[in-house]
């Protein structure tokens, strides 16, 4: 029907639809729209227009308002074309119109009026090509993000019956937008009425290659027990979609299907590298080389270059040495030819490369990217007149670039001479080039690797006054530092630096990797919890290296849930737990104090992951730490049956099992049978001997090992020196407290604010309250440290200890404005309120009461109990009174 037609049917109809049954009303309407608008929307000379002119007859009707005319939408969108608003008039039409068709197909199957199949497909048809401007609730189209139709046209008509036509066509839409939430709903429809075809399986399986690798997988599997073939060009498609998402194990079964039908080509062997090569499977993408020759297939000059670039990443020389015949002539692959030679050490071949090269090239000397693959060939192996000799032949021909200098950089960073790669930052200024981050990268990574952290600030600012900001890589190197340095100064300049940087920790790997293991050594659990929130919404896919550290740092911050969730993801992603992995999942079991779990983890896993002696000494720790002596020897019995050898941390670990449960000879016998097995004892294992005969008041033998352990030139830490200063306190012998802290500061060991908390202790113990406030008073004052609650809660327990309430309520508020301190915590306020109490102190006590529920602390309900009751007591009501309002308030 034409246009014309189109005018005559409306005008026909105008004045009958009053009279009309509803069924009849709907139907009309609805071929009115479907049958008149929708076909000619996009065709036909003023097609549009009439298509615009019908639709809105059709809401007259559905709104029963028949007083408007047609020529009056006609005159309306006329003028909207004349004034250059036609397009976003036919926009918000399109809208308009698509809801309201969707809203009269709903009408009539609630009325058991048959739609038309017809009609549905036109509807989806238009859909697919029709986004939504503005929101569903009549928001503004230029100020609402568009949105496509179809999802919404899918869950609308749910109940309606939909032609599996209009389902292929809504498929393709999905699959254009990579919309699998909404292709799989359609698939769940398809099944039910069983309308599942090739032709809808399709883009199922196209979609689901990038989405979602298992169900790809078993769609492959059911369109081949259906017969389908699947084509060639299909299987490539897969592929290529494979290597977006990086799902190995469908392009593996991809190939083995094109294998299977002899339909292995050269273009499916390319799309397959591709796939190894995105995932880093260079080993495997090489492979493909020698099934090539099998199948008679001869690579093409780029698959040829991408081989030897494979080779060489992977190590493979041999194959590099084969394919060598095969890439004469092209300036790149001679580039990895001449790198494959310096990786190999042969400085000779990859000089002999360059200069083939030059021969070749009539033109003039070679690209500077083929001299500085020979330049690093020659750094790397230390050649450094071969080095100098190339420099001054670069120069001569003005091949001197920004890589150059970066590799001449690294390789004298390389060899050792920090000093002279530095000095290379002002010959690139003179001549020309400017240093990028690269540069600076390069330094100060030699700088922190030879623990020179002075000169790796000093770089660093250096590069931020030349408007450098640091990249994932700077971030990355300087992260180390905070792991290496034992100046707690360099250690929180780098953590600043992460807090002040804009870079993504999700973004990358590695600097992920690296912050994480920075803050879990520096037990820094505040950043810890901040990056590992700011991962909820990254779309990073961990390696089983990062689940494992992931896992632990859940671990410590204590989150054991978080900690099965990153488990149990992995395991769905088929990504196969190795040893460490398994070993950190099972030492988060064990500080939950679940290590019967972690054993039955084991046991689970034992079979496929053949776990070595890390793995069994995270249980010997744990039934350790339960101080389960025996269960820990039976982890040691079964480490010696299954022929592994114990190390330092099972070692370390057995003996500290032994201290727990006081078993001071058996944990002697240990340490003489480590050091007979040819195992050195660390400070870790001298500290869990100290630590057992501090506690069984030994401190003579507990010094005699700390002797010992010095004799054999280790290196006495913070946690050793703590444990000999608490038992030294325990027993009241203040001239060994003073002894052991004259030692610590020979020895420049930091003092932890565990530390801090014990020397409190100690000044409280001997009645030197001054002392004690000294003490956390002078650490407030520098930014080396930040001071915790603990500090505060031990000063407030000293004051109570030398009967000095009033000083411990001054302590309360002056430690509030100590800079660089945490403050007083609920532990604070508990342990004051207890030894007011204790003294009949009940009107102070309601204050500090009343001022911890105000800052919303949870105090101990054992402590209110007995402070309401020394109110009554004292007949203090209003307190009373007061702090039950406080505490239903807060309830």
């Amino acid at each position: 029907m034409d246009a014309a037609s189109a005018d005559a049917s409306i005008n026909s109809m105008s004045g009958m639809f009053d009279a009309m049954l509803n069924e009849a009303l709907w139907f009309i309407a609805g071929l009115l729209i479907f049958r008149l608008v929708l076909p000619r929307l996009w065709s036909g000379p003023g097609g549009r227009k009439k298509a615009a002119e019908a639709a809105t007859f059709s809401k007259h009707v559905v709104d029963r308002k028949m007083t408007a005319s047609v020529s009056s939408s006609s005159k309306a969108i006329s003028a909207a074309a004349a004034s250059g608003r036609y397009k976003e008039v036919l926009a918000t039409w399109n809208c308009k119109h698509i809801g309201l068709a969707l809203k009269q197909i709903l009408d009539m199957h609630e009325q058991s009026v048959k739609v038309p199949a017809k009609v549905v497909t036109a509807l989806v048809k238009v859909a697919a090509a029709t986004n939504i401007h503005g929101g569903s609730n009549g928001e503004d189209a230029a100020t609402t993000a568009v949105r496509p139709w179809i999802p919404e046209v899918v869950d609308t008509l749910r109940q309606v019956p939909v032609p599996a036509e209009a389902i292929g066509i809504a498929l393709v839409d999905c699959l254009a937008r990579d919309d699998l939430r909404t292709a799989l709903k359609l698939e769940v429809r398809l099944r039910e009425n069983r309308q599942l075809s090739y032709g809808v399986m399709e883009p199922l399986l196209k979609l689901s290659a990038k989405l979602n690798e298992d169900r790809a997988l078993q769609l492959f599997q059911e369109m081949q027990d259906n017969g389908y073939f699947l084509s060639e060009g299909l299987c490539g498609l897969l592929l290529s979609r494979c290597g977006e998402s990086r799902h190995l194990r469908l392009a593996e079964t991809v190939s083995t299907y094109l294998k299977s039908k002899g339909m292995m080509t050269l273009a499916v062997y390319k799309t397959l590298m591709k796939v190894y090569a995105t995932c880093q499977l260079f080993d495997k993408a090489c492979a493909l080389y020698y099934d090539l020759k099998a199948d008679g297939i001869q690579p093409d000059k780029i698959m040829y270059g991408c081989l030897v670039k494979f080779a060489v990443k992977c190590g493979q020389s041999e194959l590099v040495a084969e394919l060598s015949e095969k890439v004469q002539g092209d300036t790149q692959n001679y580039s990895w030819l001449i790198r494959s030679a310096g990786q190999a050490g042969n400085v000779c071949h990859a000089l002999e490369l360059l200069q083939k090269l030059k021969s070749m090239n009539s033109d003039g000397p070679p690209q500077s990217t083929v001299y500085n693959s020979v330049l690093d060939a020659c750094l790397s192996n230390g050649a450094m007149n071969e080095a100098e000799e190339l420099l001054q032949e670069m120069r001569e021909h003005h091949l001197m670039t920004l890589v150059t200098y970066n590799t001449l950089m690294k390789g004298l960073c390389f060899n050792g001479q920090l000093a002279k790669a530095r000095a290379l930052l002002d010959e690139m200024r003179m001549s020309g080039l400017t240093p990028d981050c690269a540069s600076f990268n390069c330094l100060i990574s030699a700088a922190v690797s030879n623990s020179n952290f002075a000169d790796a600030w000093d770089i660093f600012e250096e590069m931020e006054r030349q408007g450098l900001s640091p990249d994932h890589y700077t971030l990355s190197i300087i992260m180390k530092s905070a792991r290496k340095s034992k100046r707690p100064s360099d250690a929180n300049r780098a953590m600043d630096l992460l807090d002040r940087s804009e870079v993504d920790m999700g973004s990358d790997e590695v600097l992920l990797n690296t912050v994480v293991d920075a803050c879990i050594y520096r037990k820094d659990h505040r950043r810890l919890r901040k990056i590992l929130d700011s991962l909820q919404t990254s779309t990073l896919a961990p390696s089983v290296q990062s689940y494992g550290l992931l896992i632990k740092a859940h671990s410590c911050i204590k989150r054991p849930d978080k900690c099965w969730k990153l488990w149990n993801e992995m395991l769905a992603r088929h990504l196969r737990p190795n040893d460490v992995t398994l070993s950190c999942m099972m030492d988060s079991l064990v500080c939950d104090g679940k290590v019967e779990q972690a054993a039955q983890l084991l046991e689970q896993w034992q079979e496929q992951l053949q776990p070595n002696t890390v793995v069994y000494s995270t249980l010997i720790k744990g039934f350790a730490s339960q101080g389960n002596a025996e269960k820990a020897v039976q982890m040691y019995r079964e480490v010696k049956k299954r022929g592994l050898h114990m190390n330092q941390v099972a070692f370390t670990a057995l003996i500290d099992a032994h201290v727990r449960a006081e078993k001071m000879e058996q944990a002697e016998d240990l340490l003489k049978q480590m050091q007979a097995d040819g195992i050195e004892p660390n400070t870790i294992t001298y500290s869990a001997l100290v630590k057992g005969y501090s506690r069984t008041g030994k401190l003579d033998r507990a010094l005699k090992t700390f002797d010992d352990m010095l004799s054999r030139g280790l290196e006495a830490d913070t946690v050793i020196f703590n444990t000999l200063l608490d038992g030294a306190i325990r027993a009241s012998r203040f001239e060994l407290c003073d002894q052991v802290l004259a030692e610590m500061a020979k020895h420049e060991v930091h003092e932890s604010n565990f530390t801090l908390s014990i020397i409190i202790k100690m000044w409280g113990k001997r009645k030197c309250l001054d002392a004690a406030f000294k003490v956390a008073r002078e650490k407030t004052k520098t930014s080396l440290q930040r001071l915790d609650s603990q500090i505060c809660t031990c000063l407030i327990s000293a004051c109570l200890h030398n009967h000095a309430q009033e000083r411990a309520l001054e302590a309360l508020h002056e430690m509030k404005s100590w800079p660089n301190c945490d403050g007083p915590d609920a532990s604070t306020y508990n342990m004051l309120l207890g030894g007011l109490l204790r003294c009949g102190w009940a009107r102070e006590a309601a204050a500090v009461a009343t001022e911890a529920l105000h800052v919303r602390f949870s105090l101990n309900h054992e402590v209110l109990a007995q402070l309401f009751k020394s109110l009554q007591k004292a007949g203090l009501q209003r307190e009373l009174l007061s702090l039950d309002q406080l505490l239903r308030l807060g309830s």
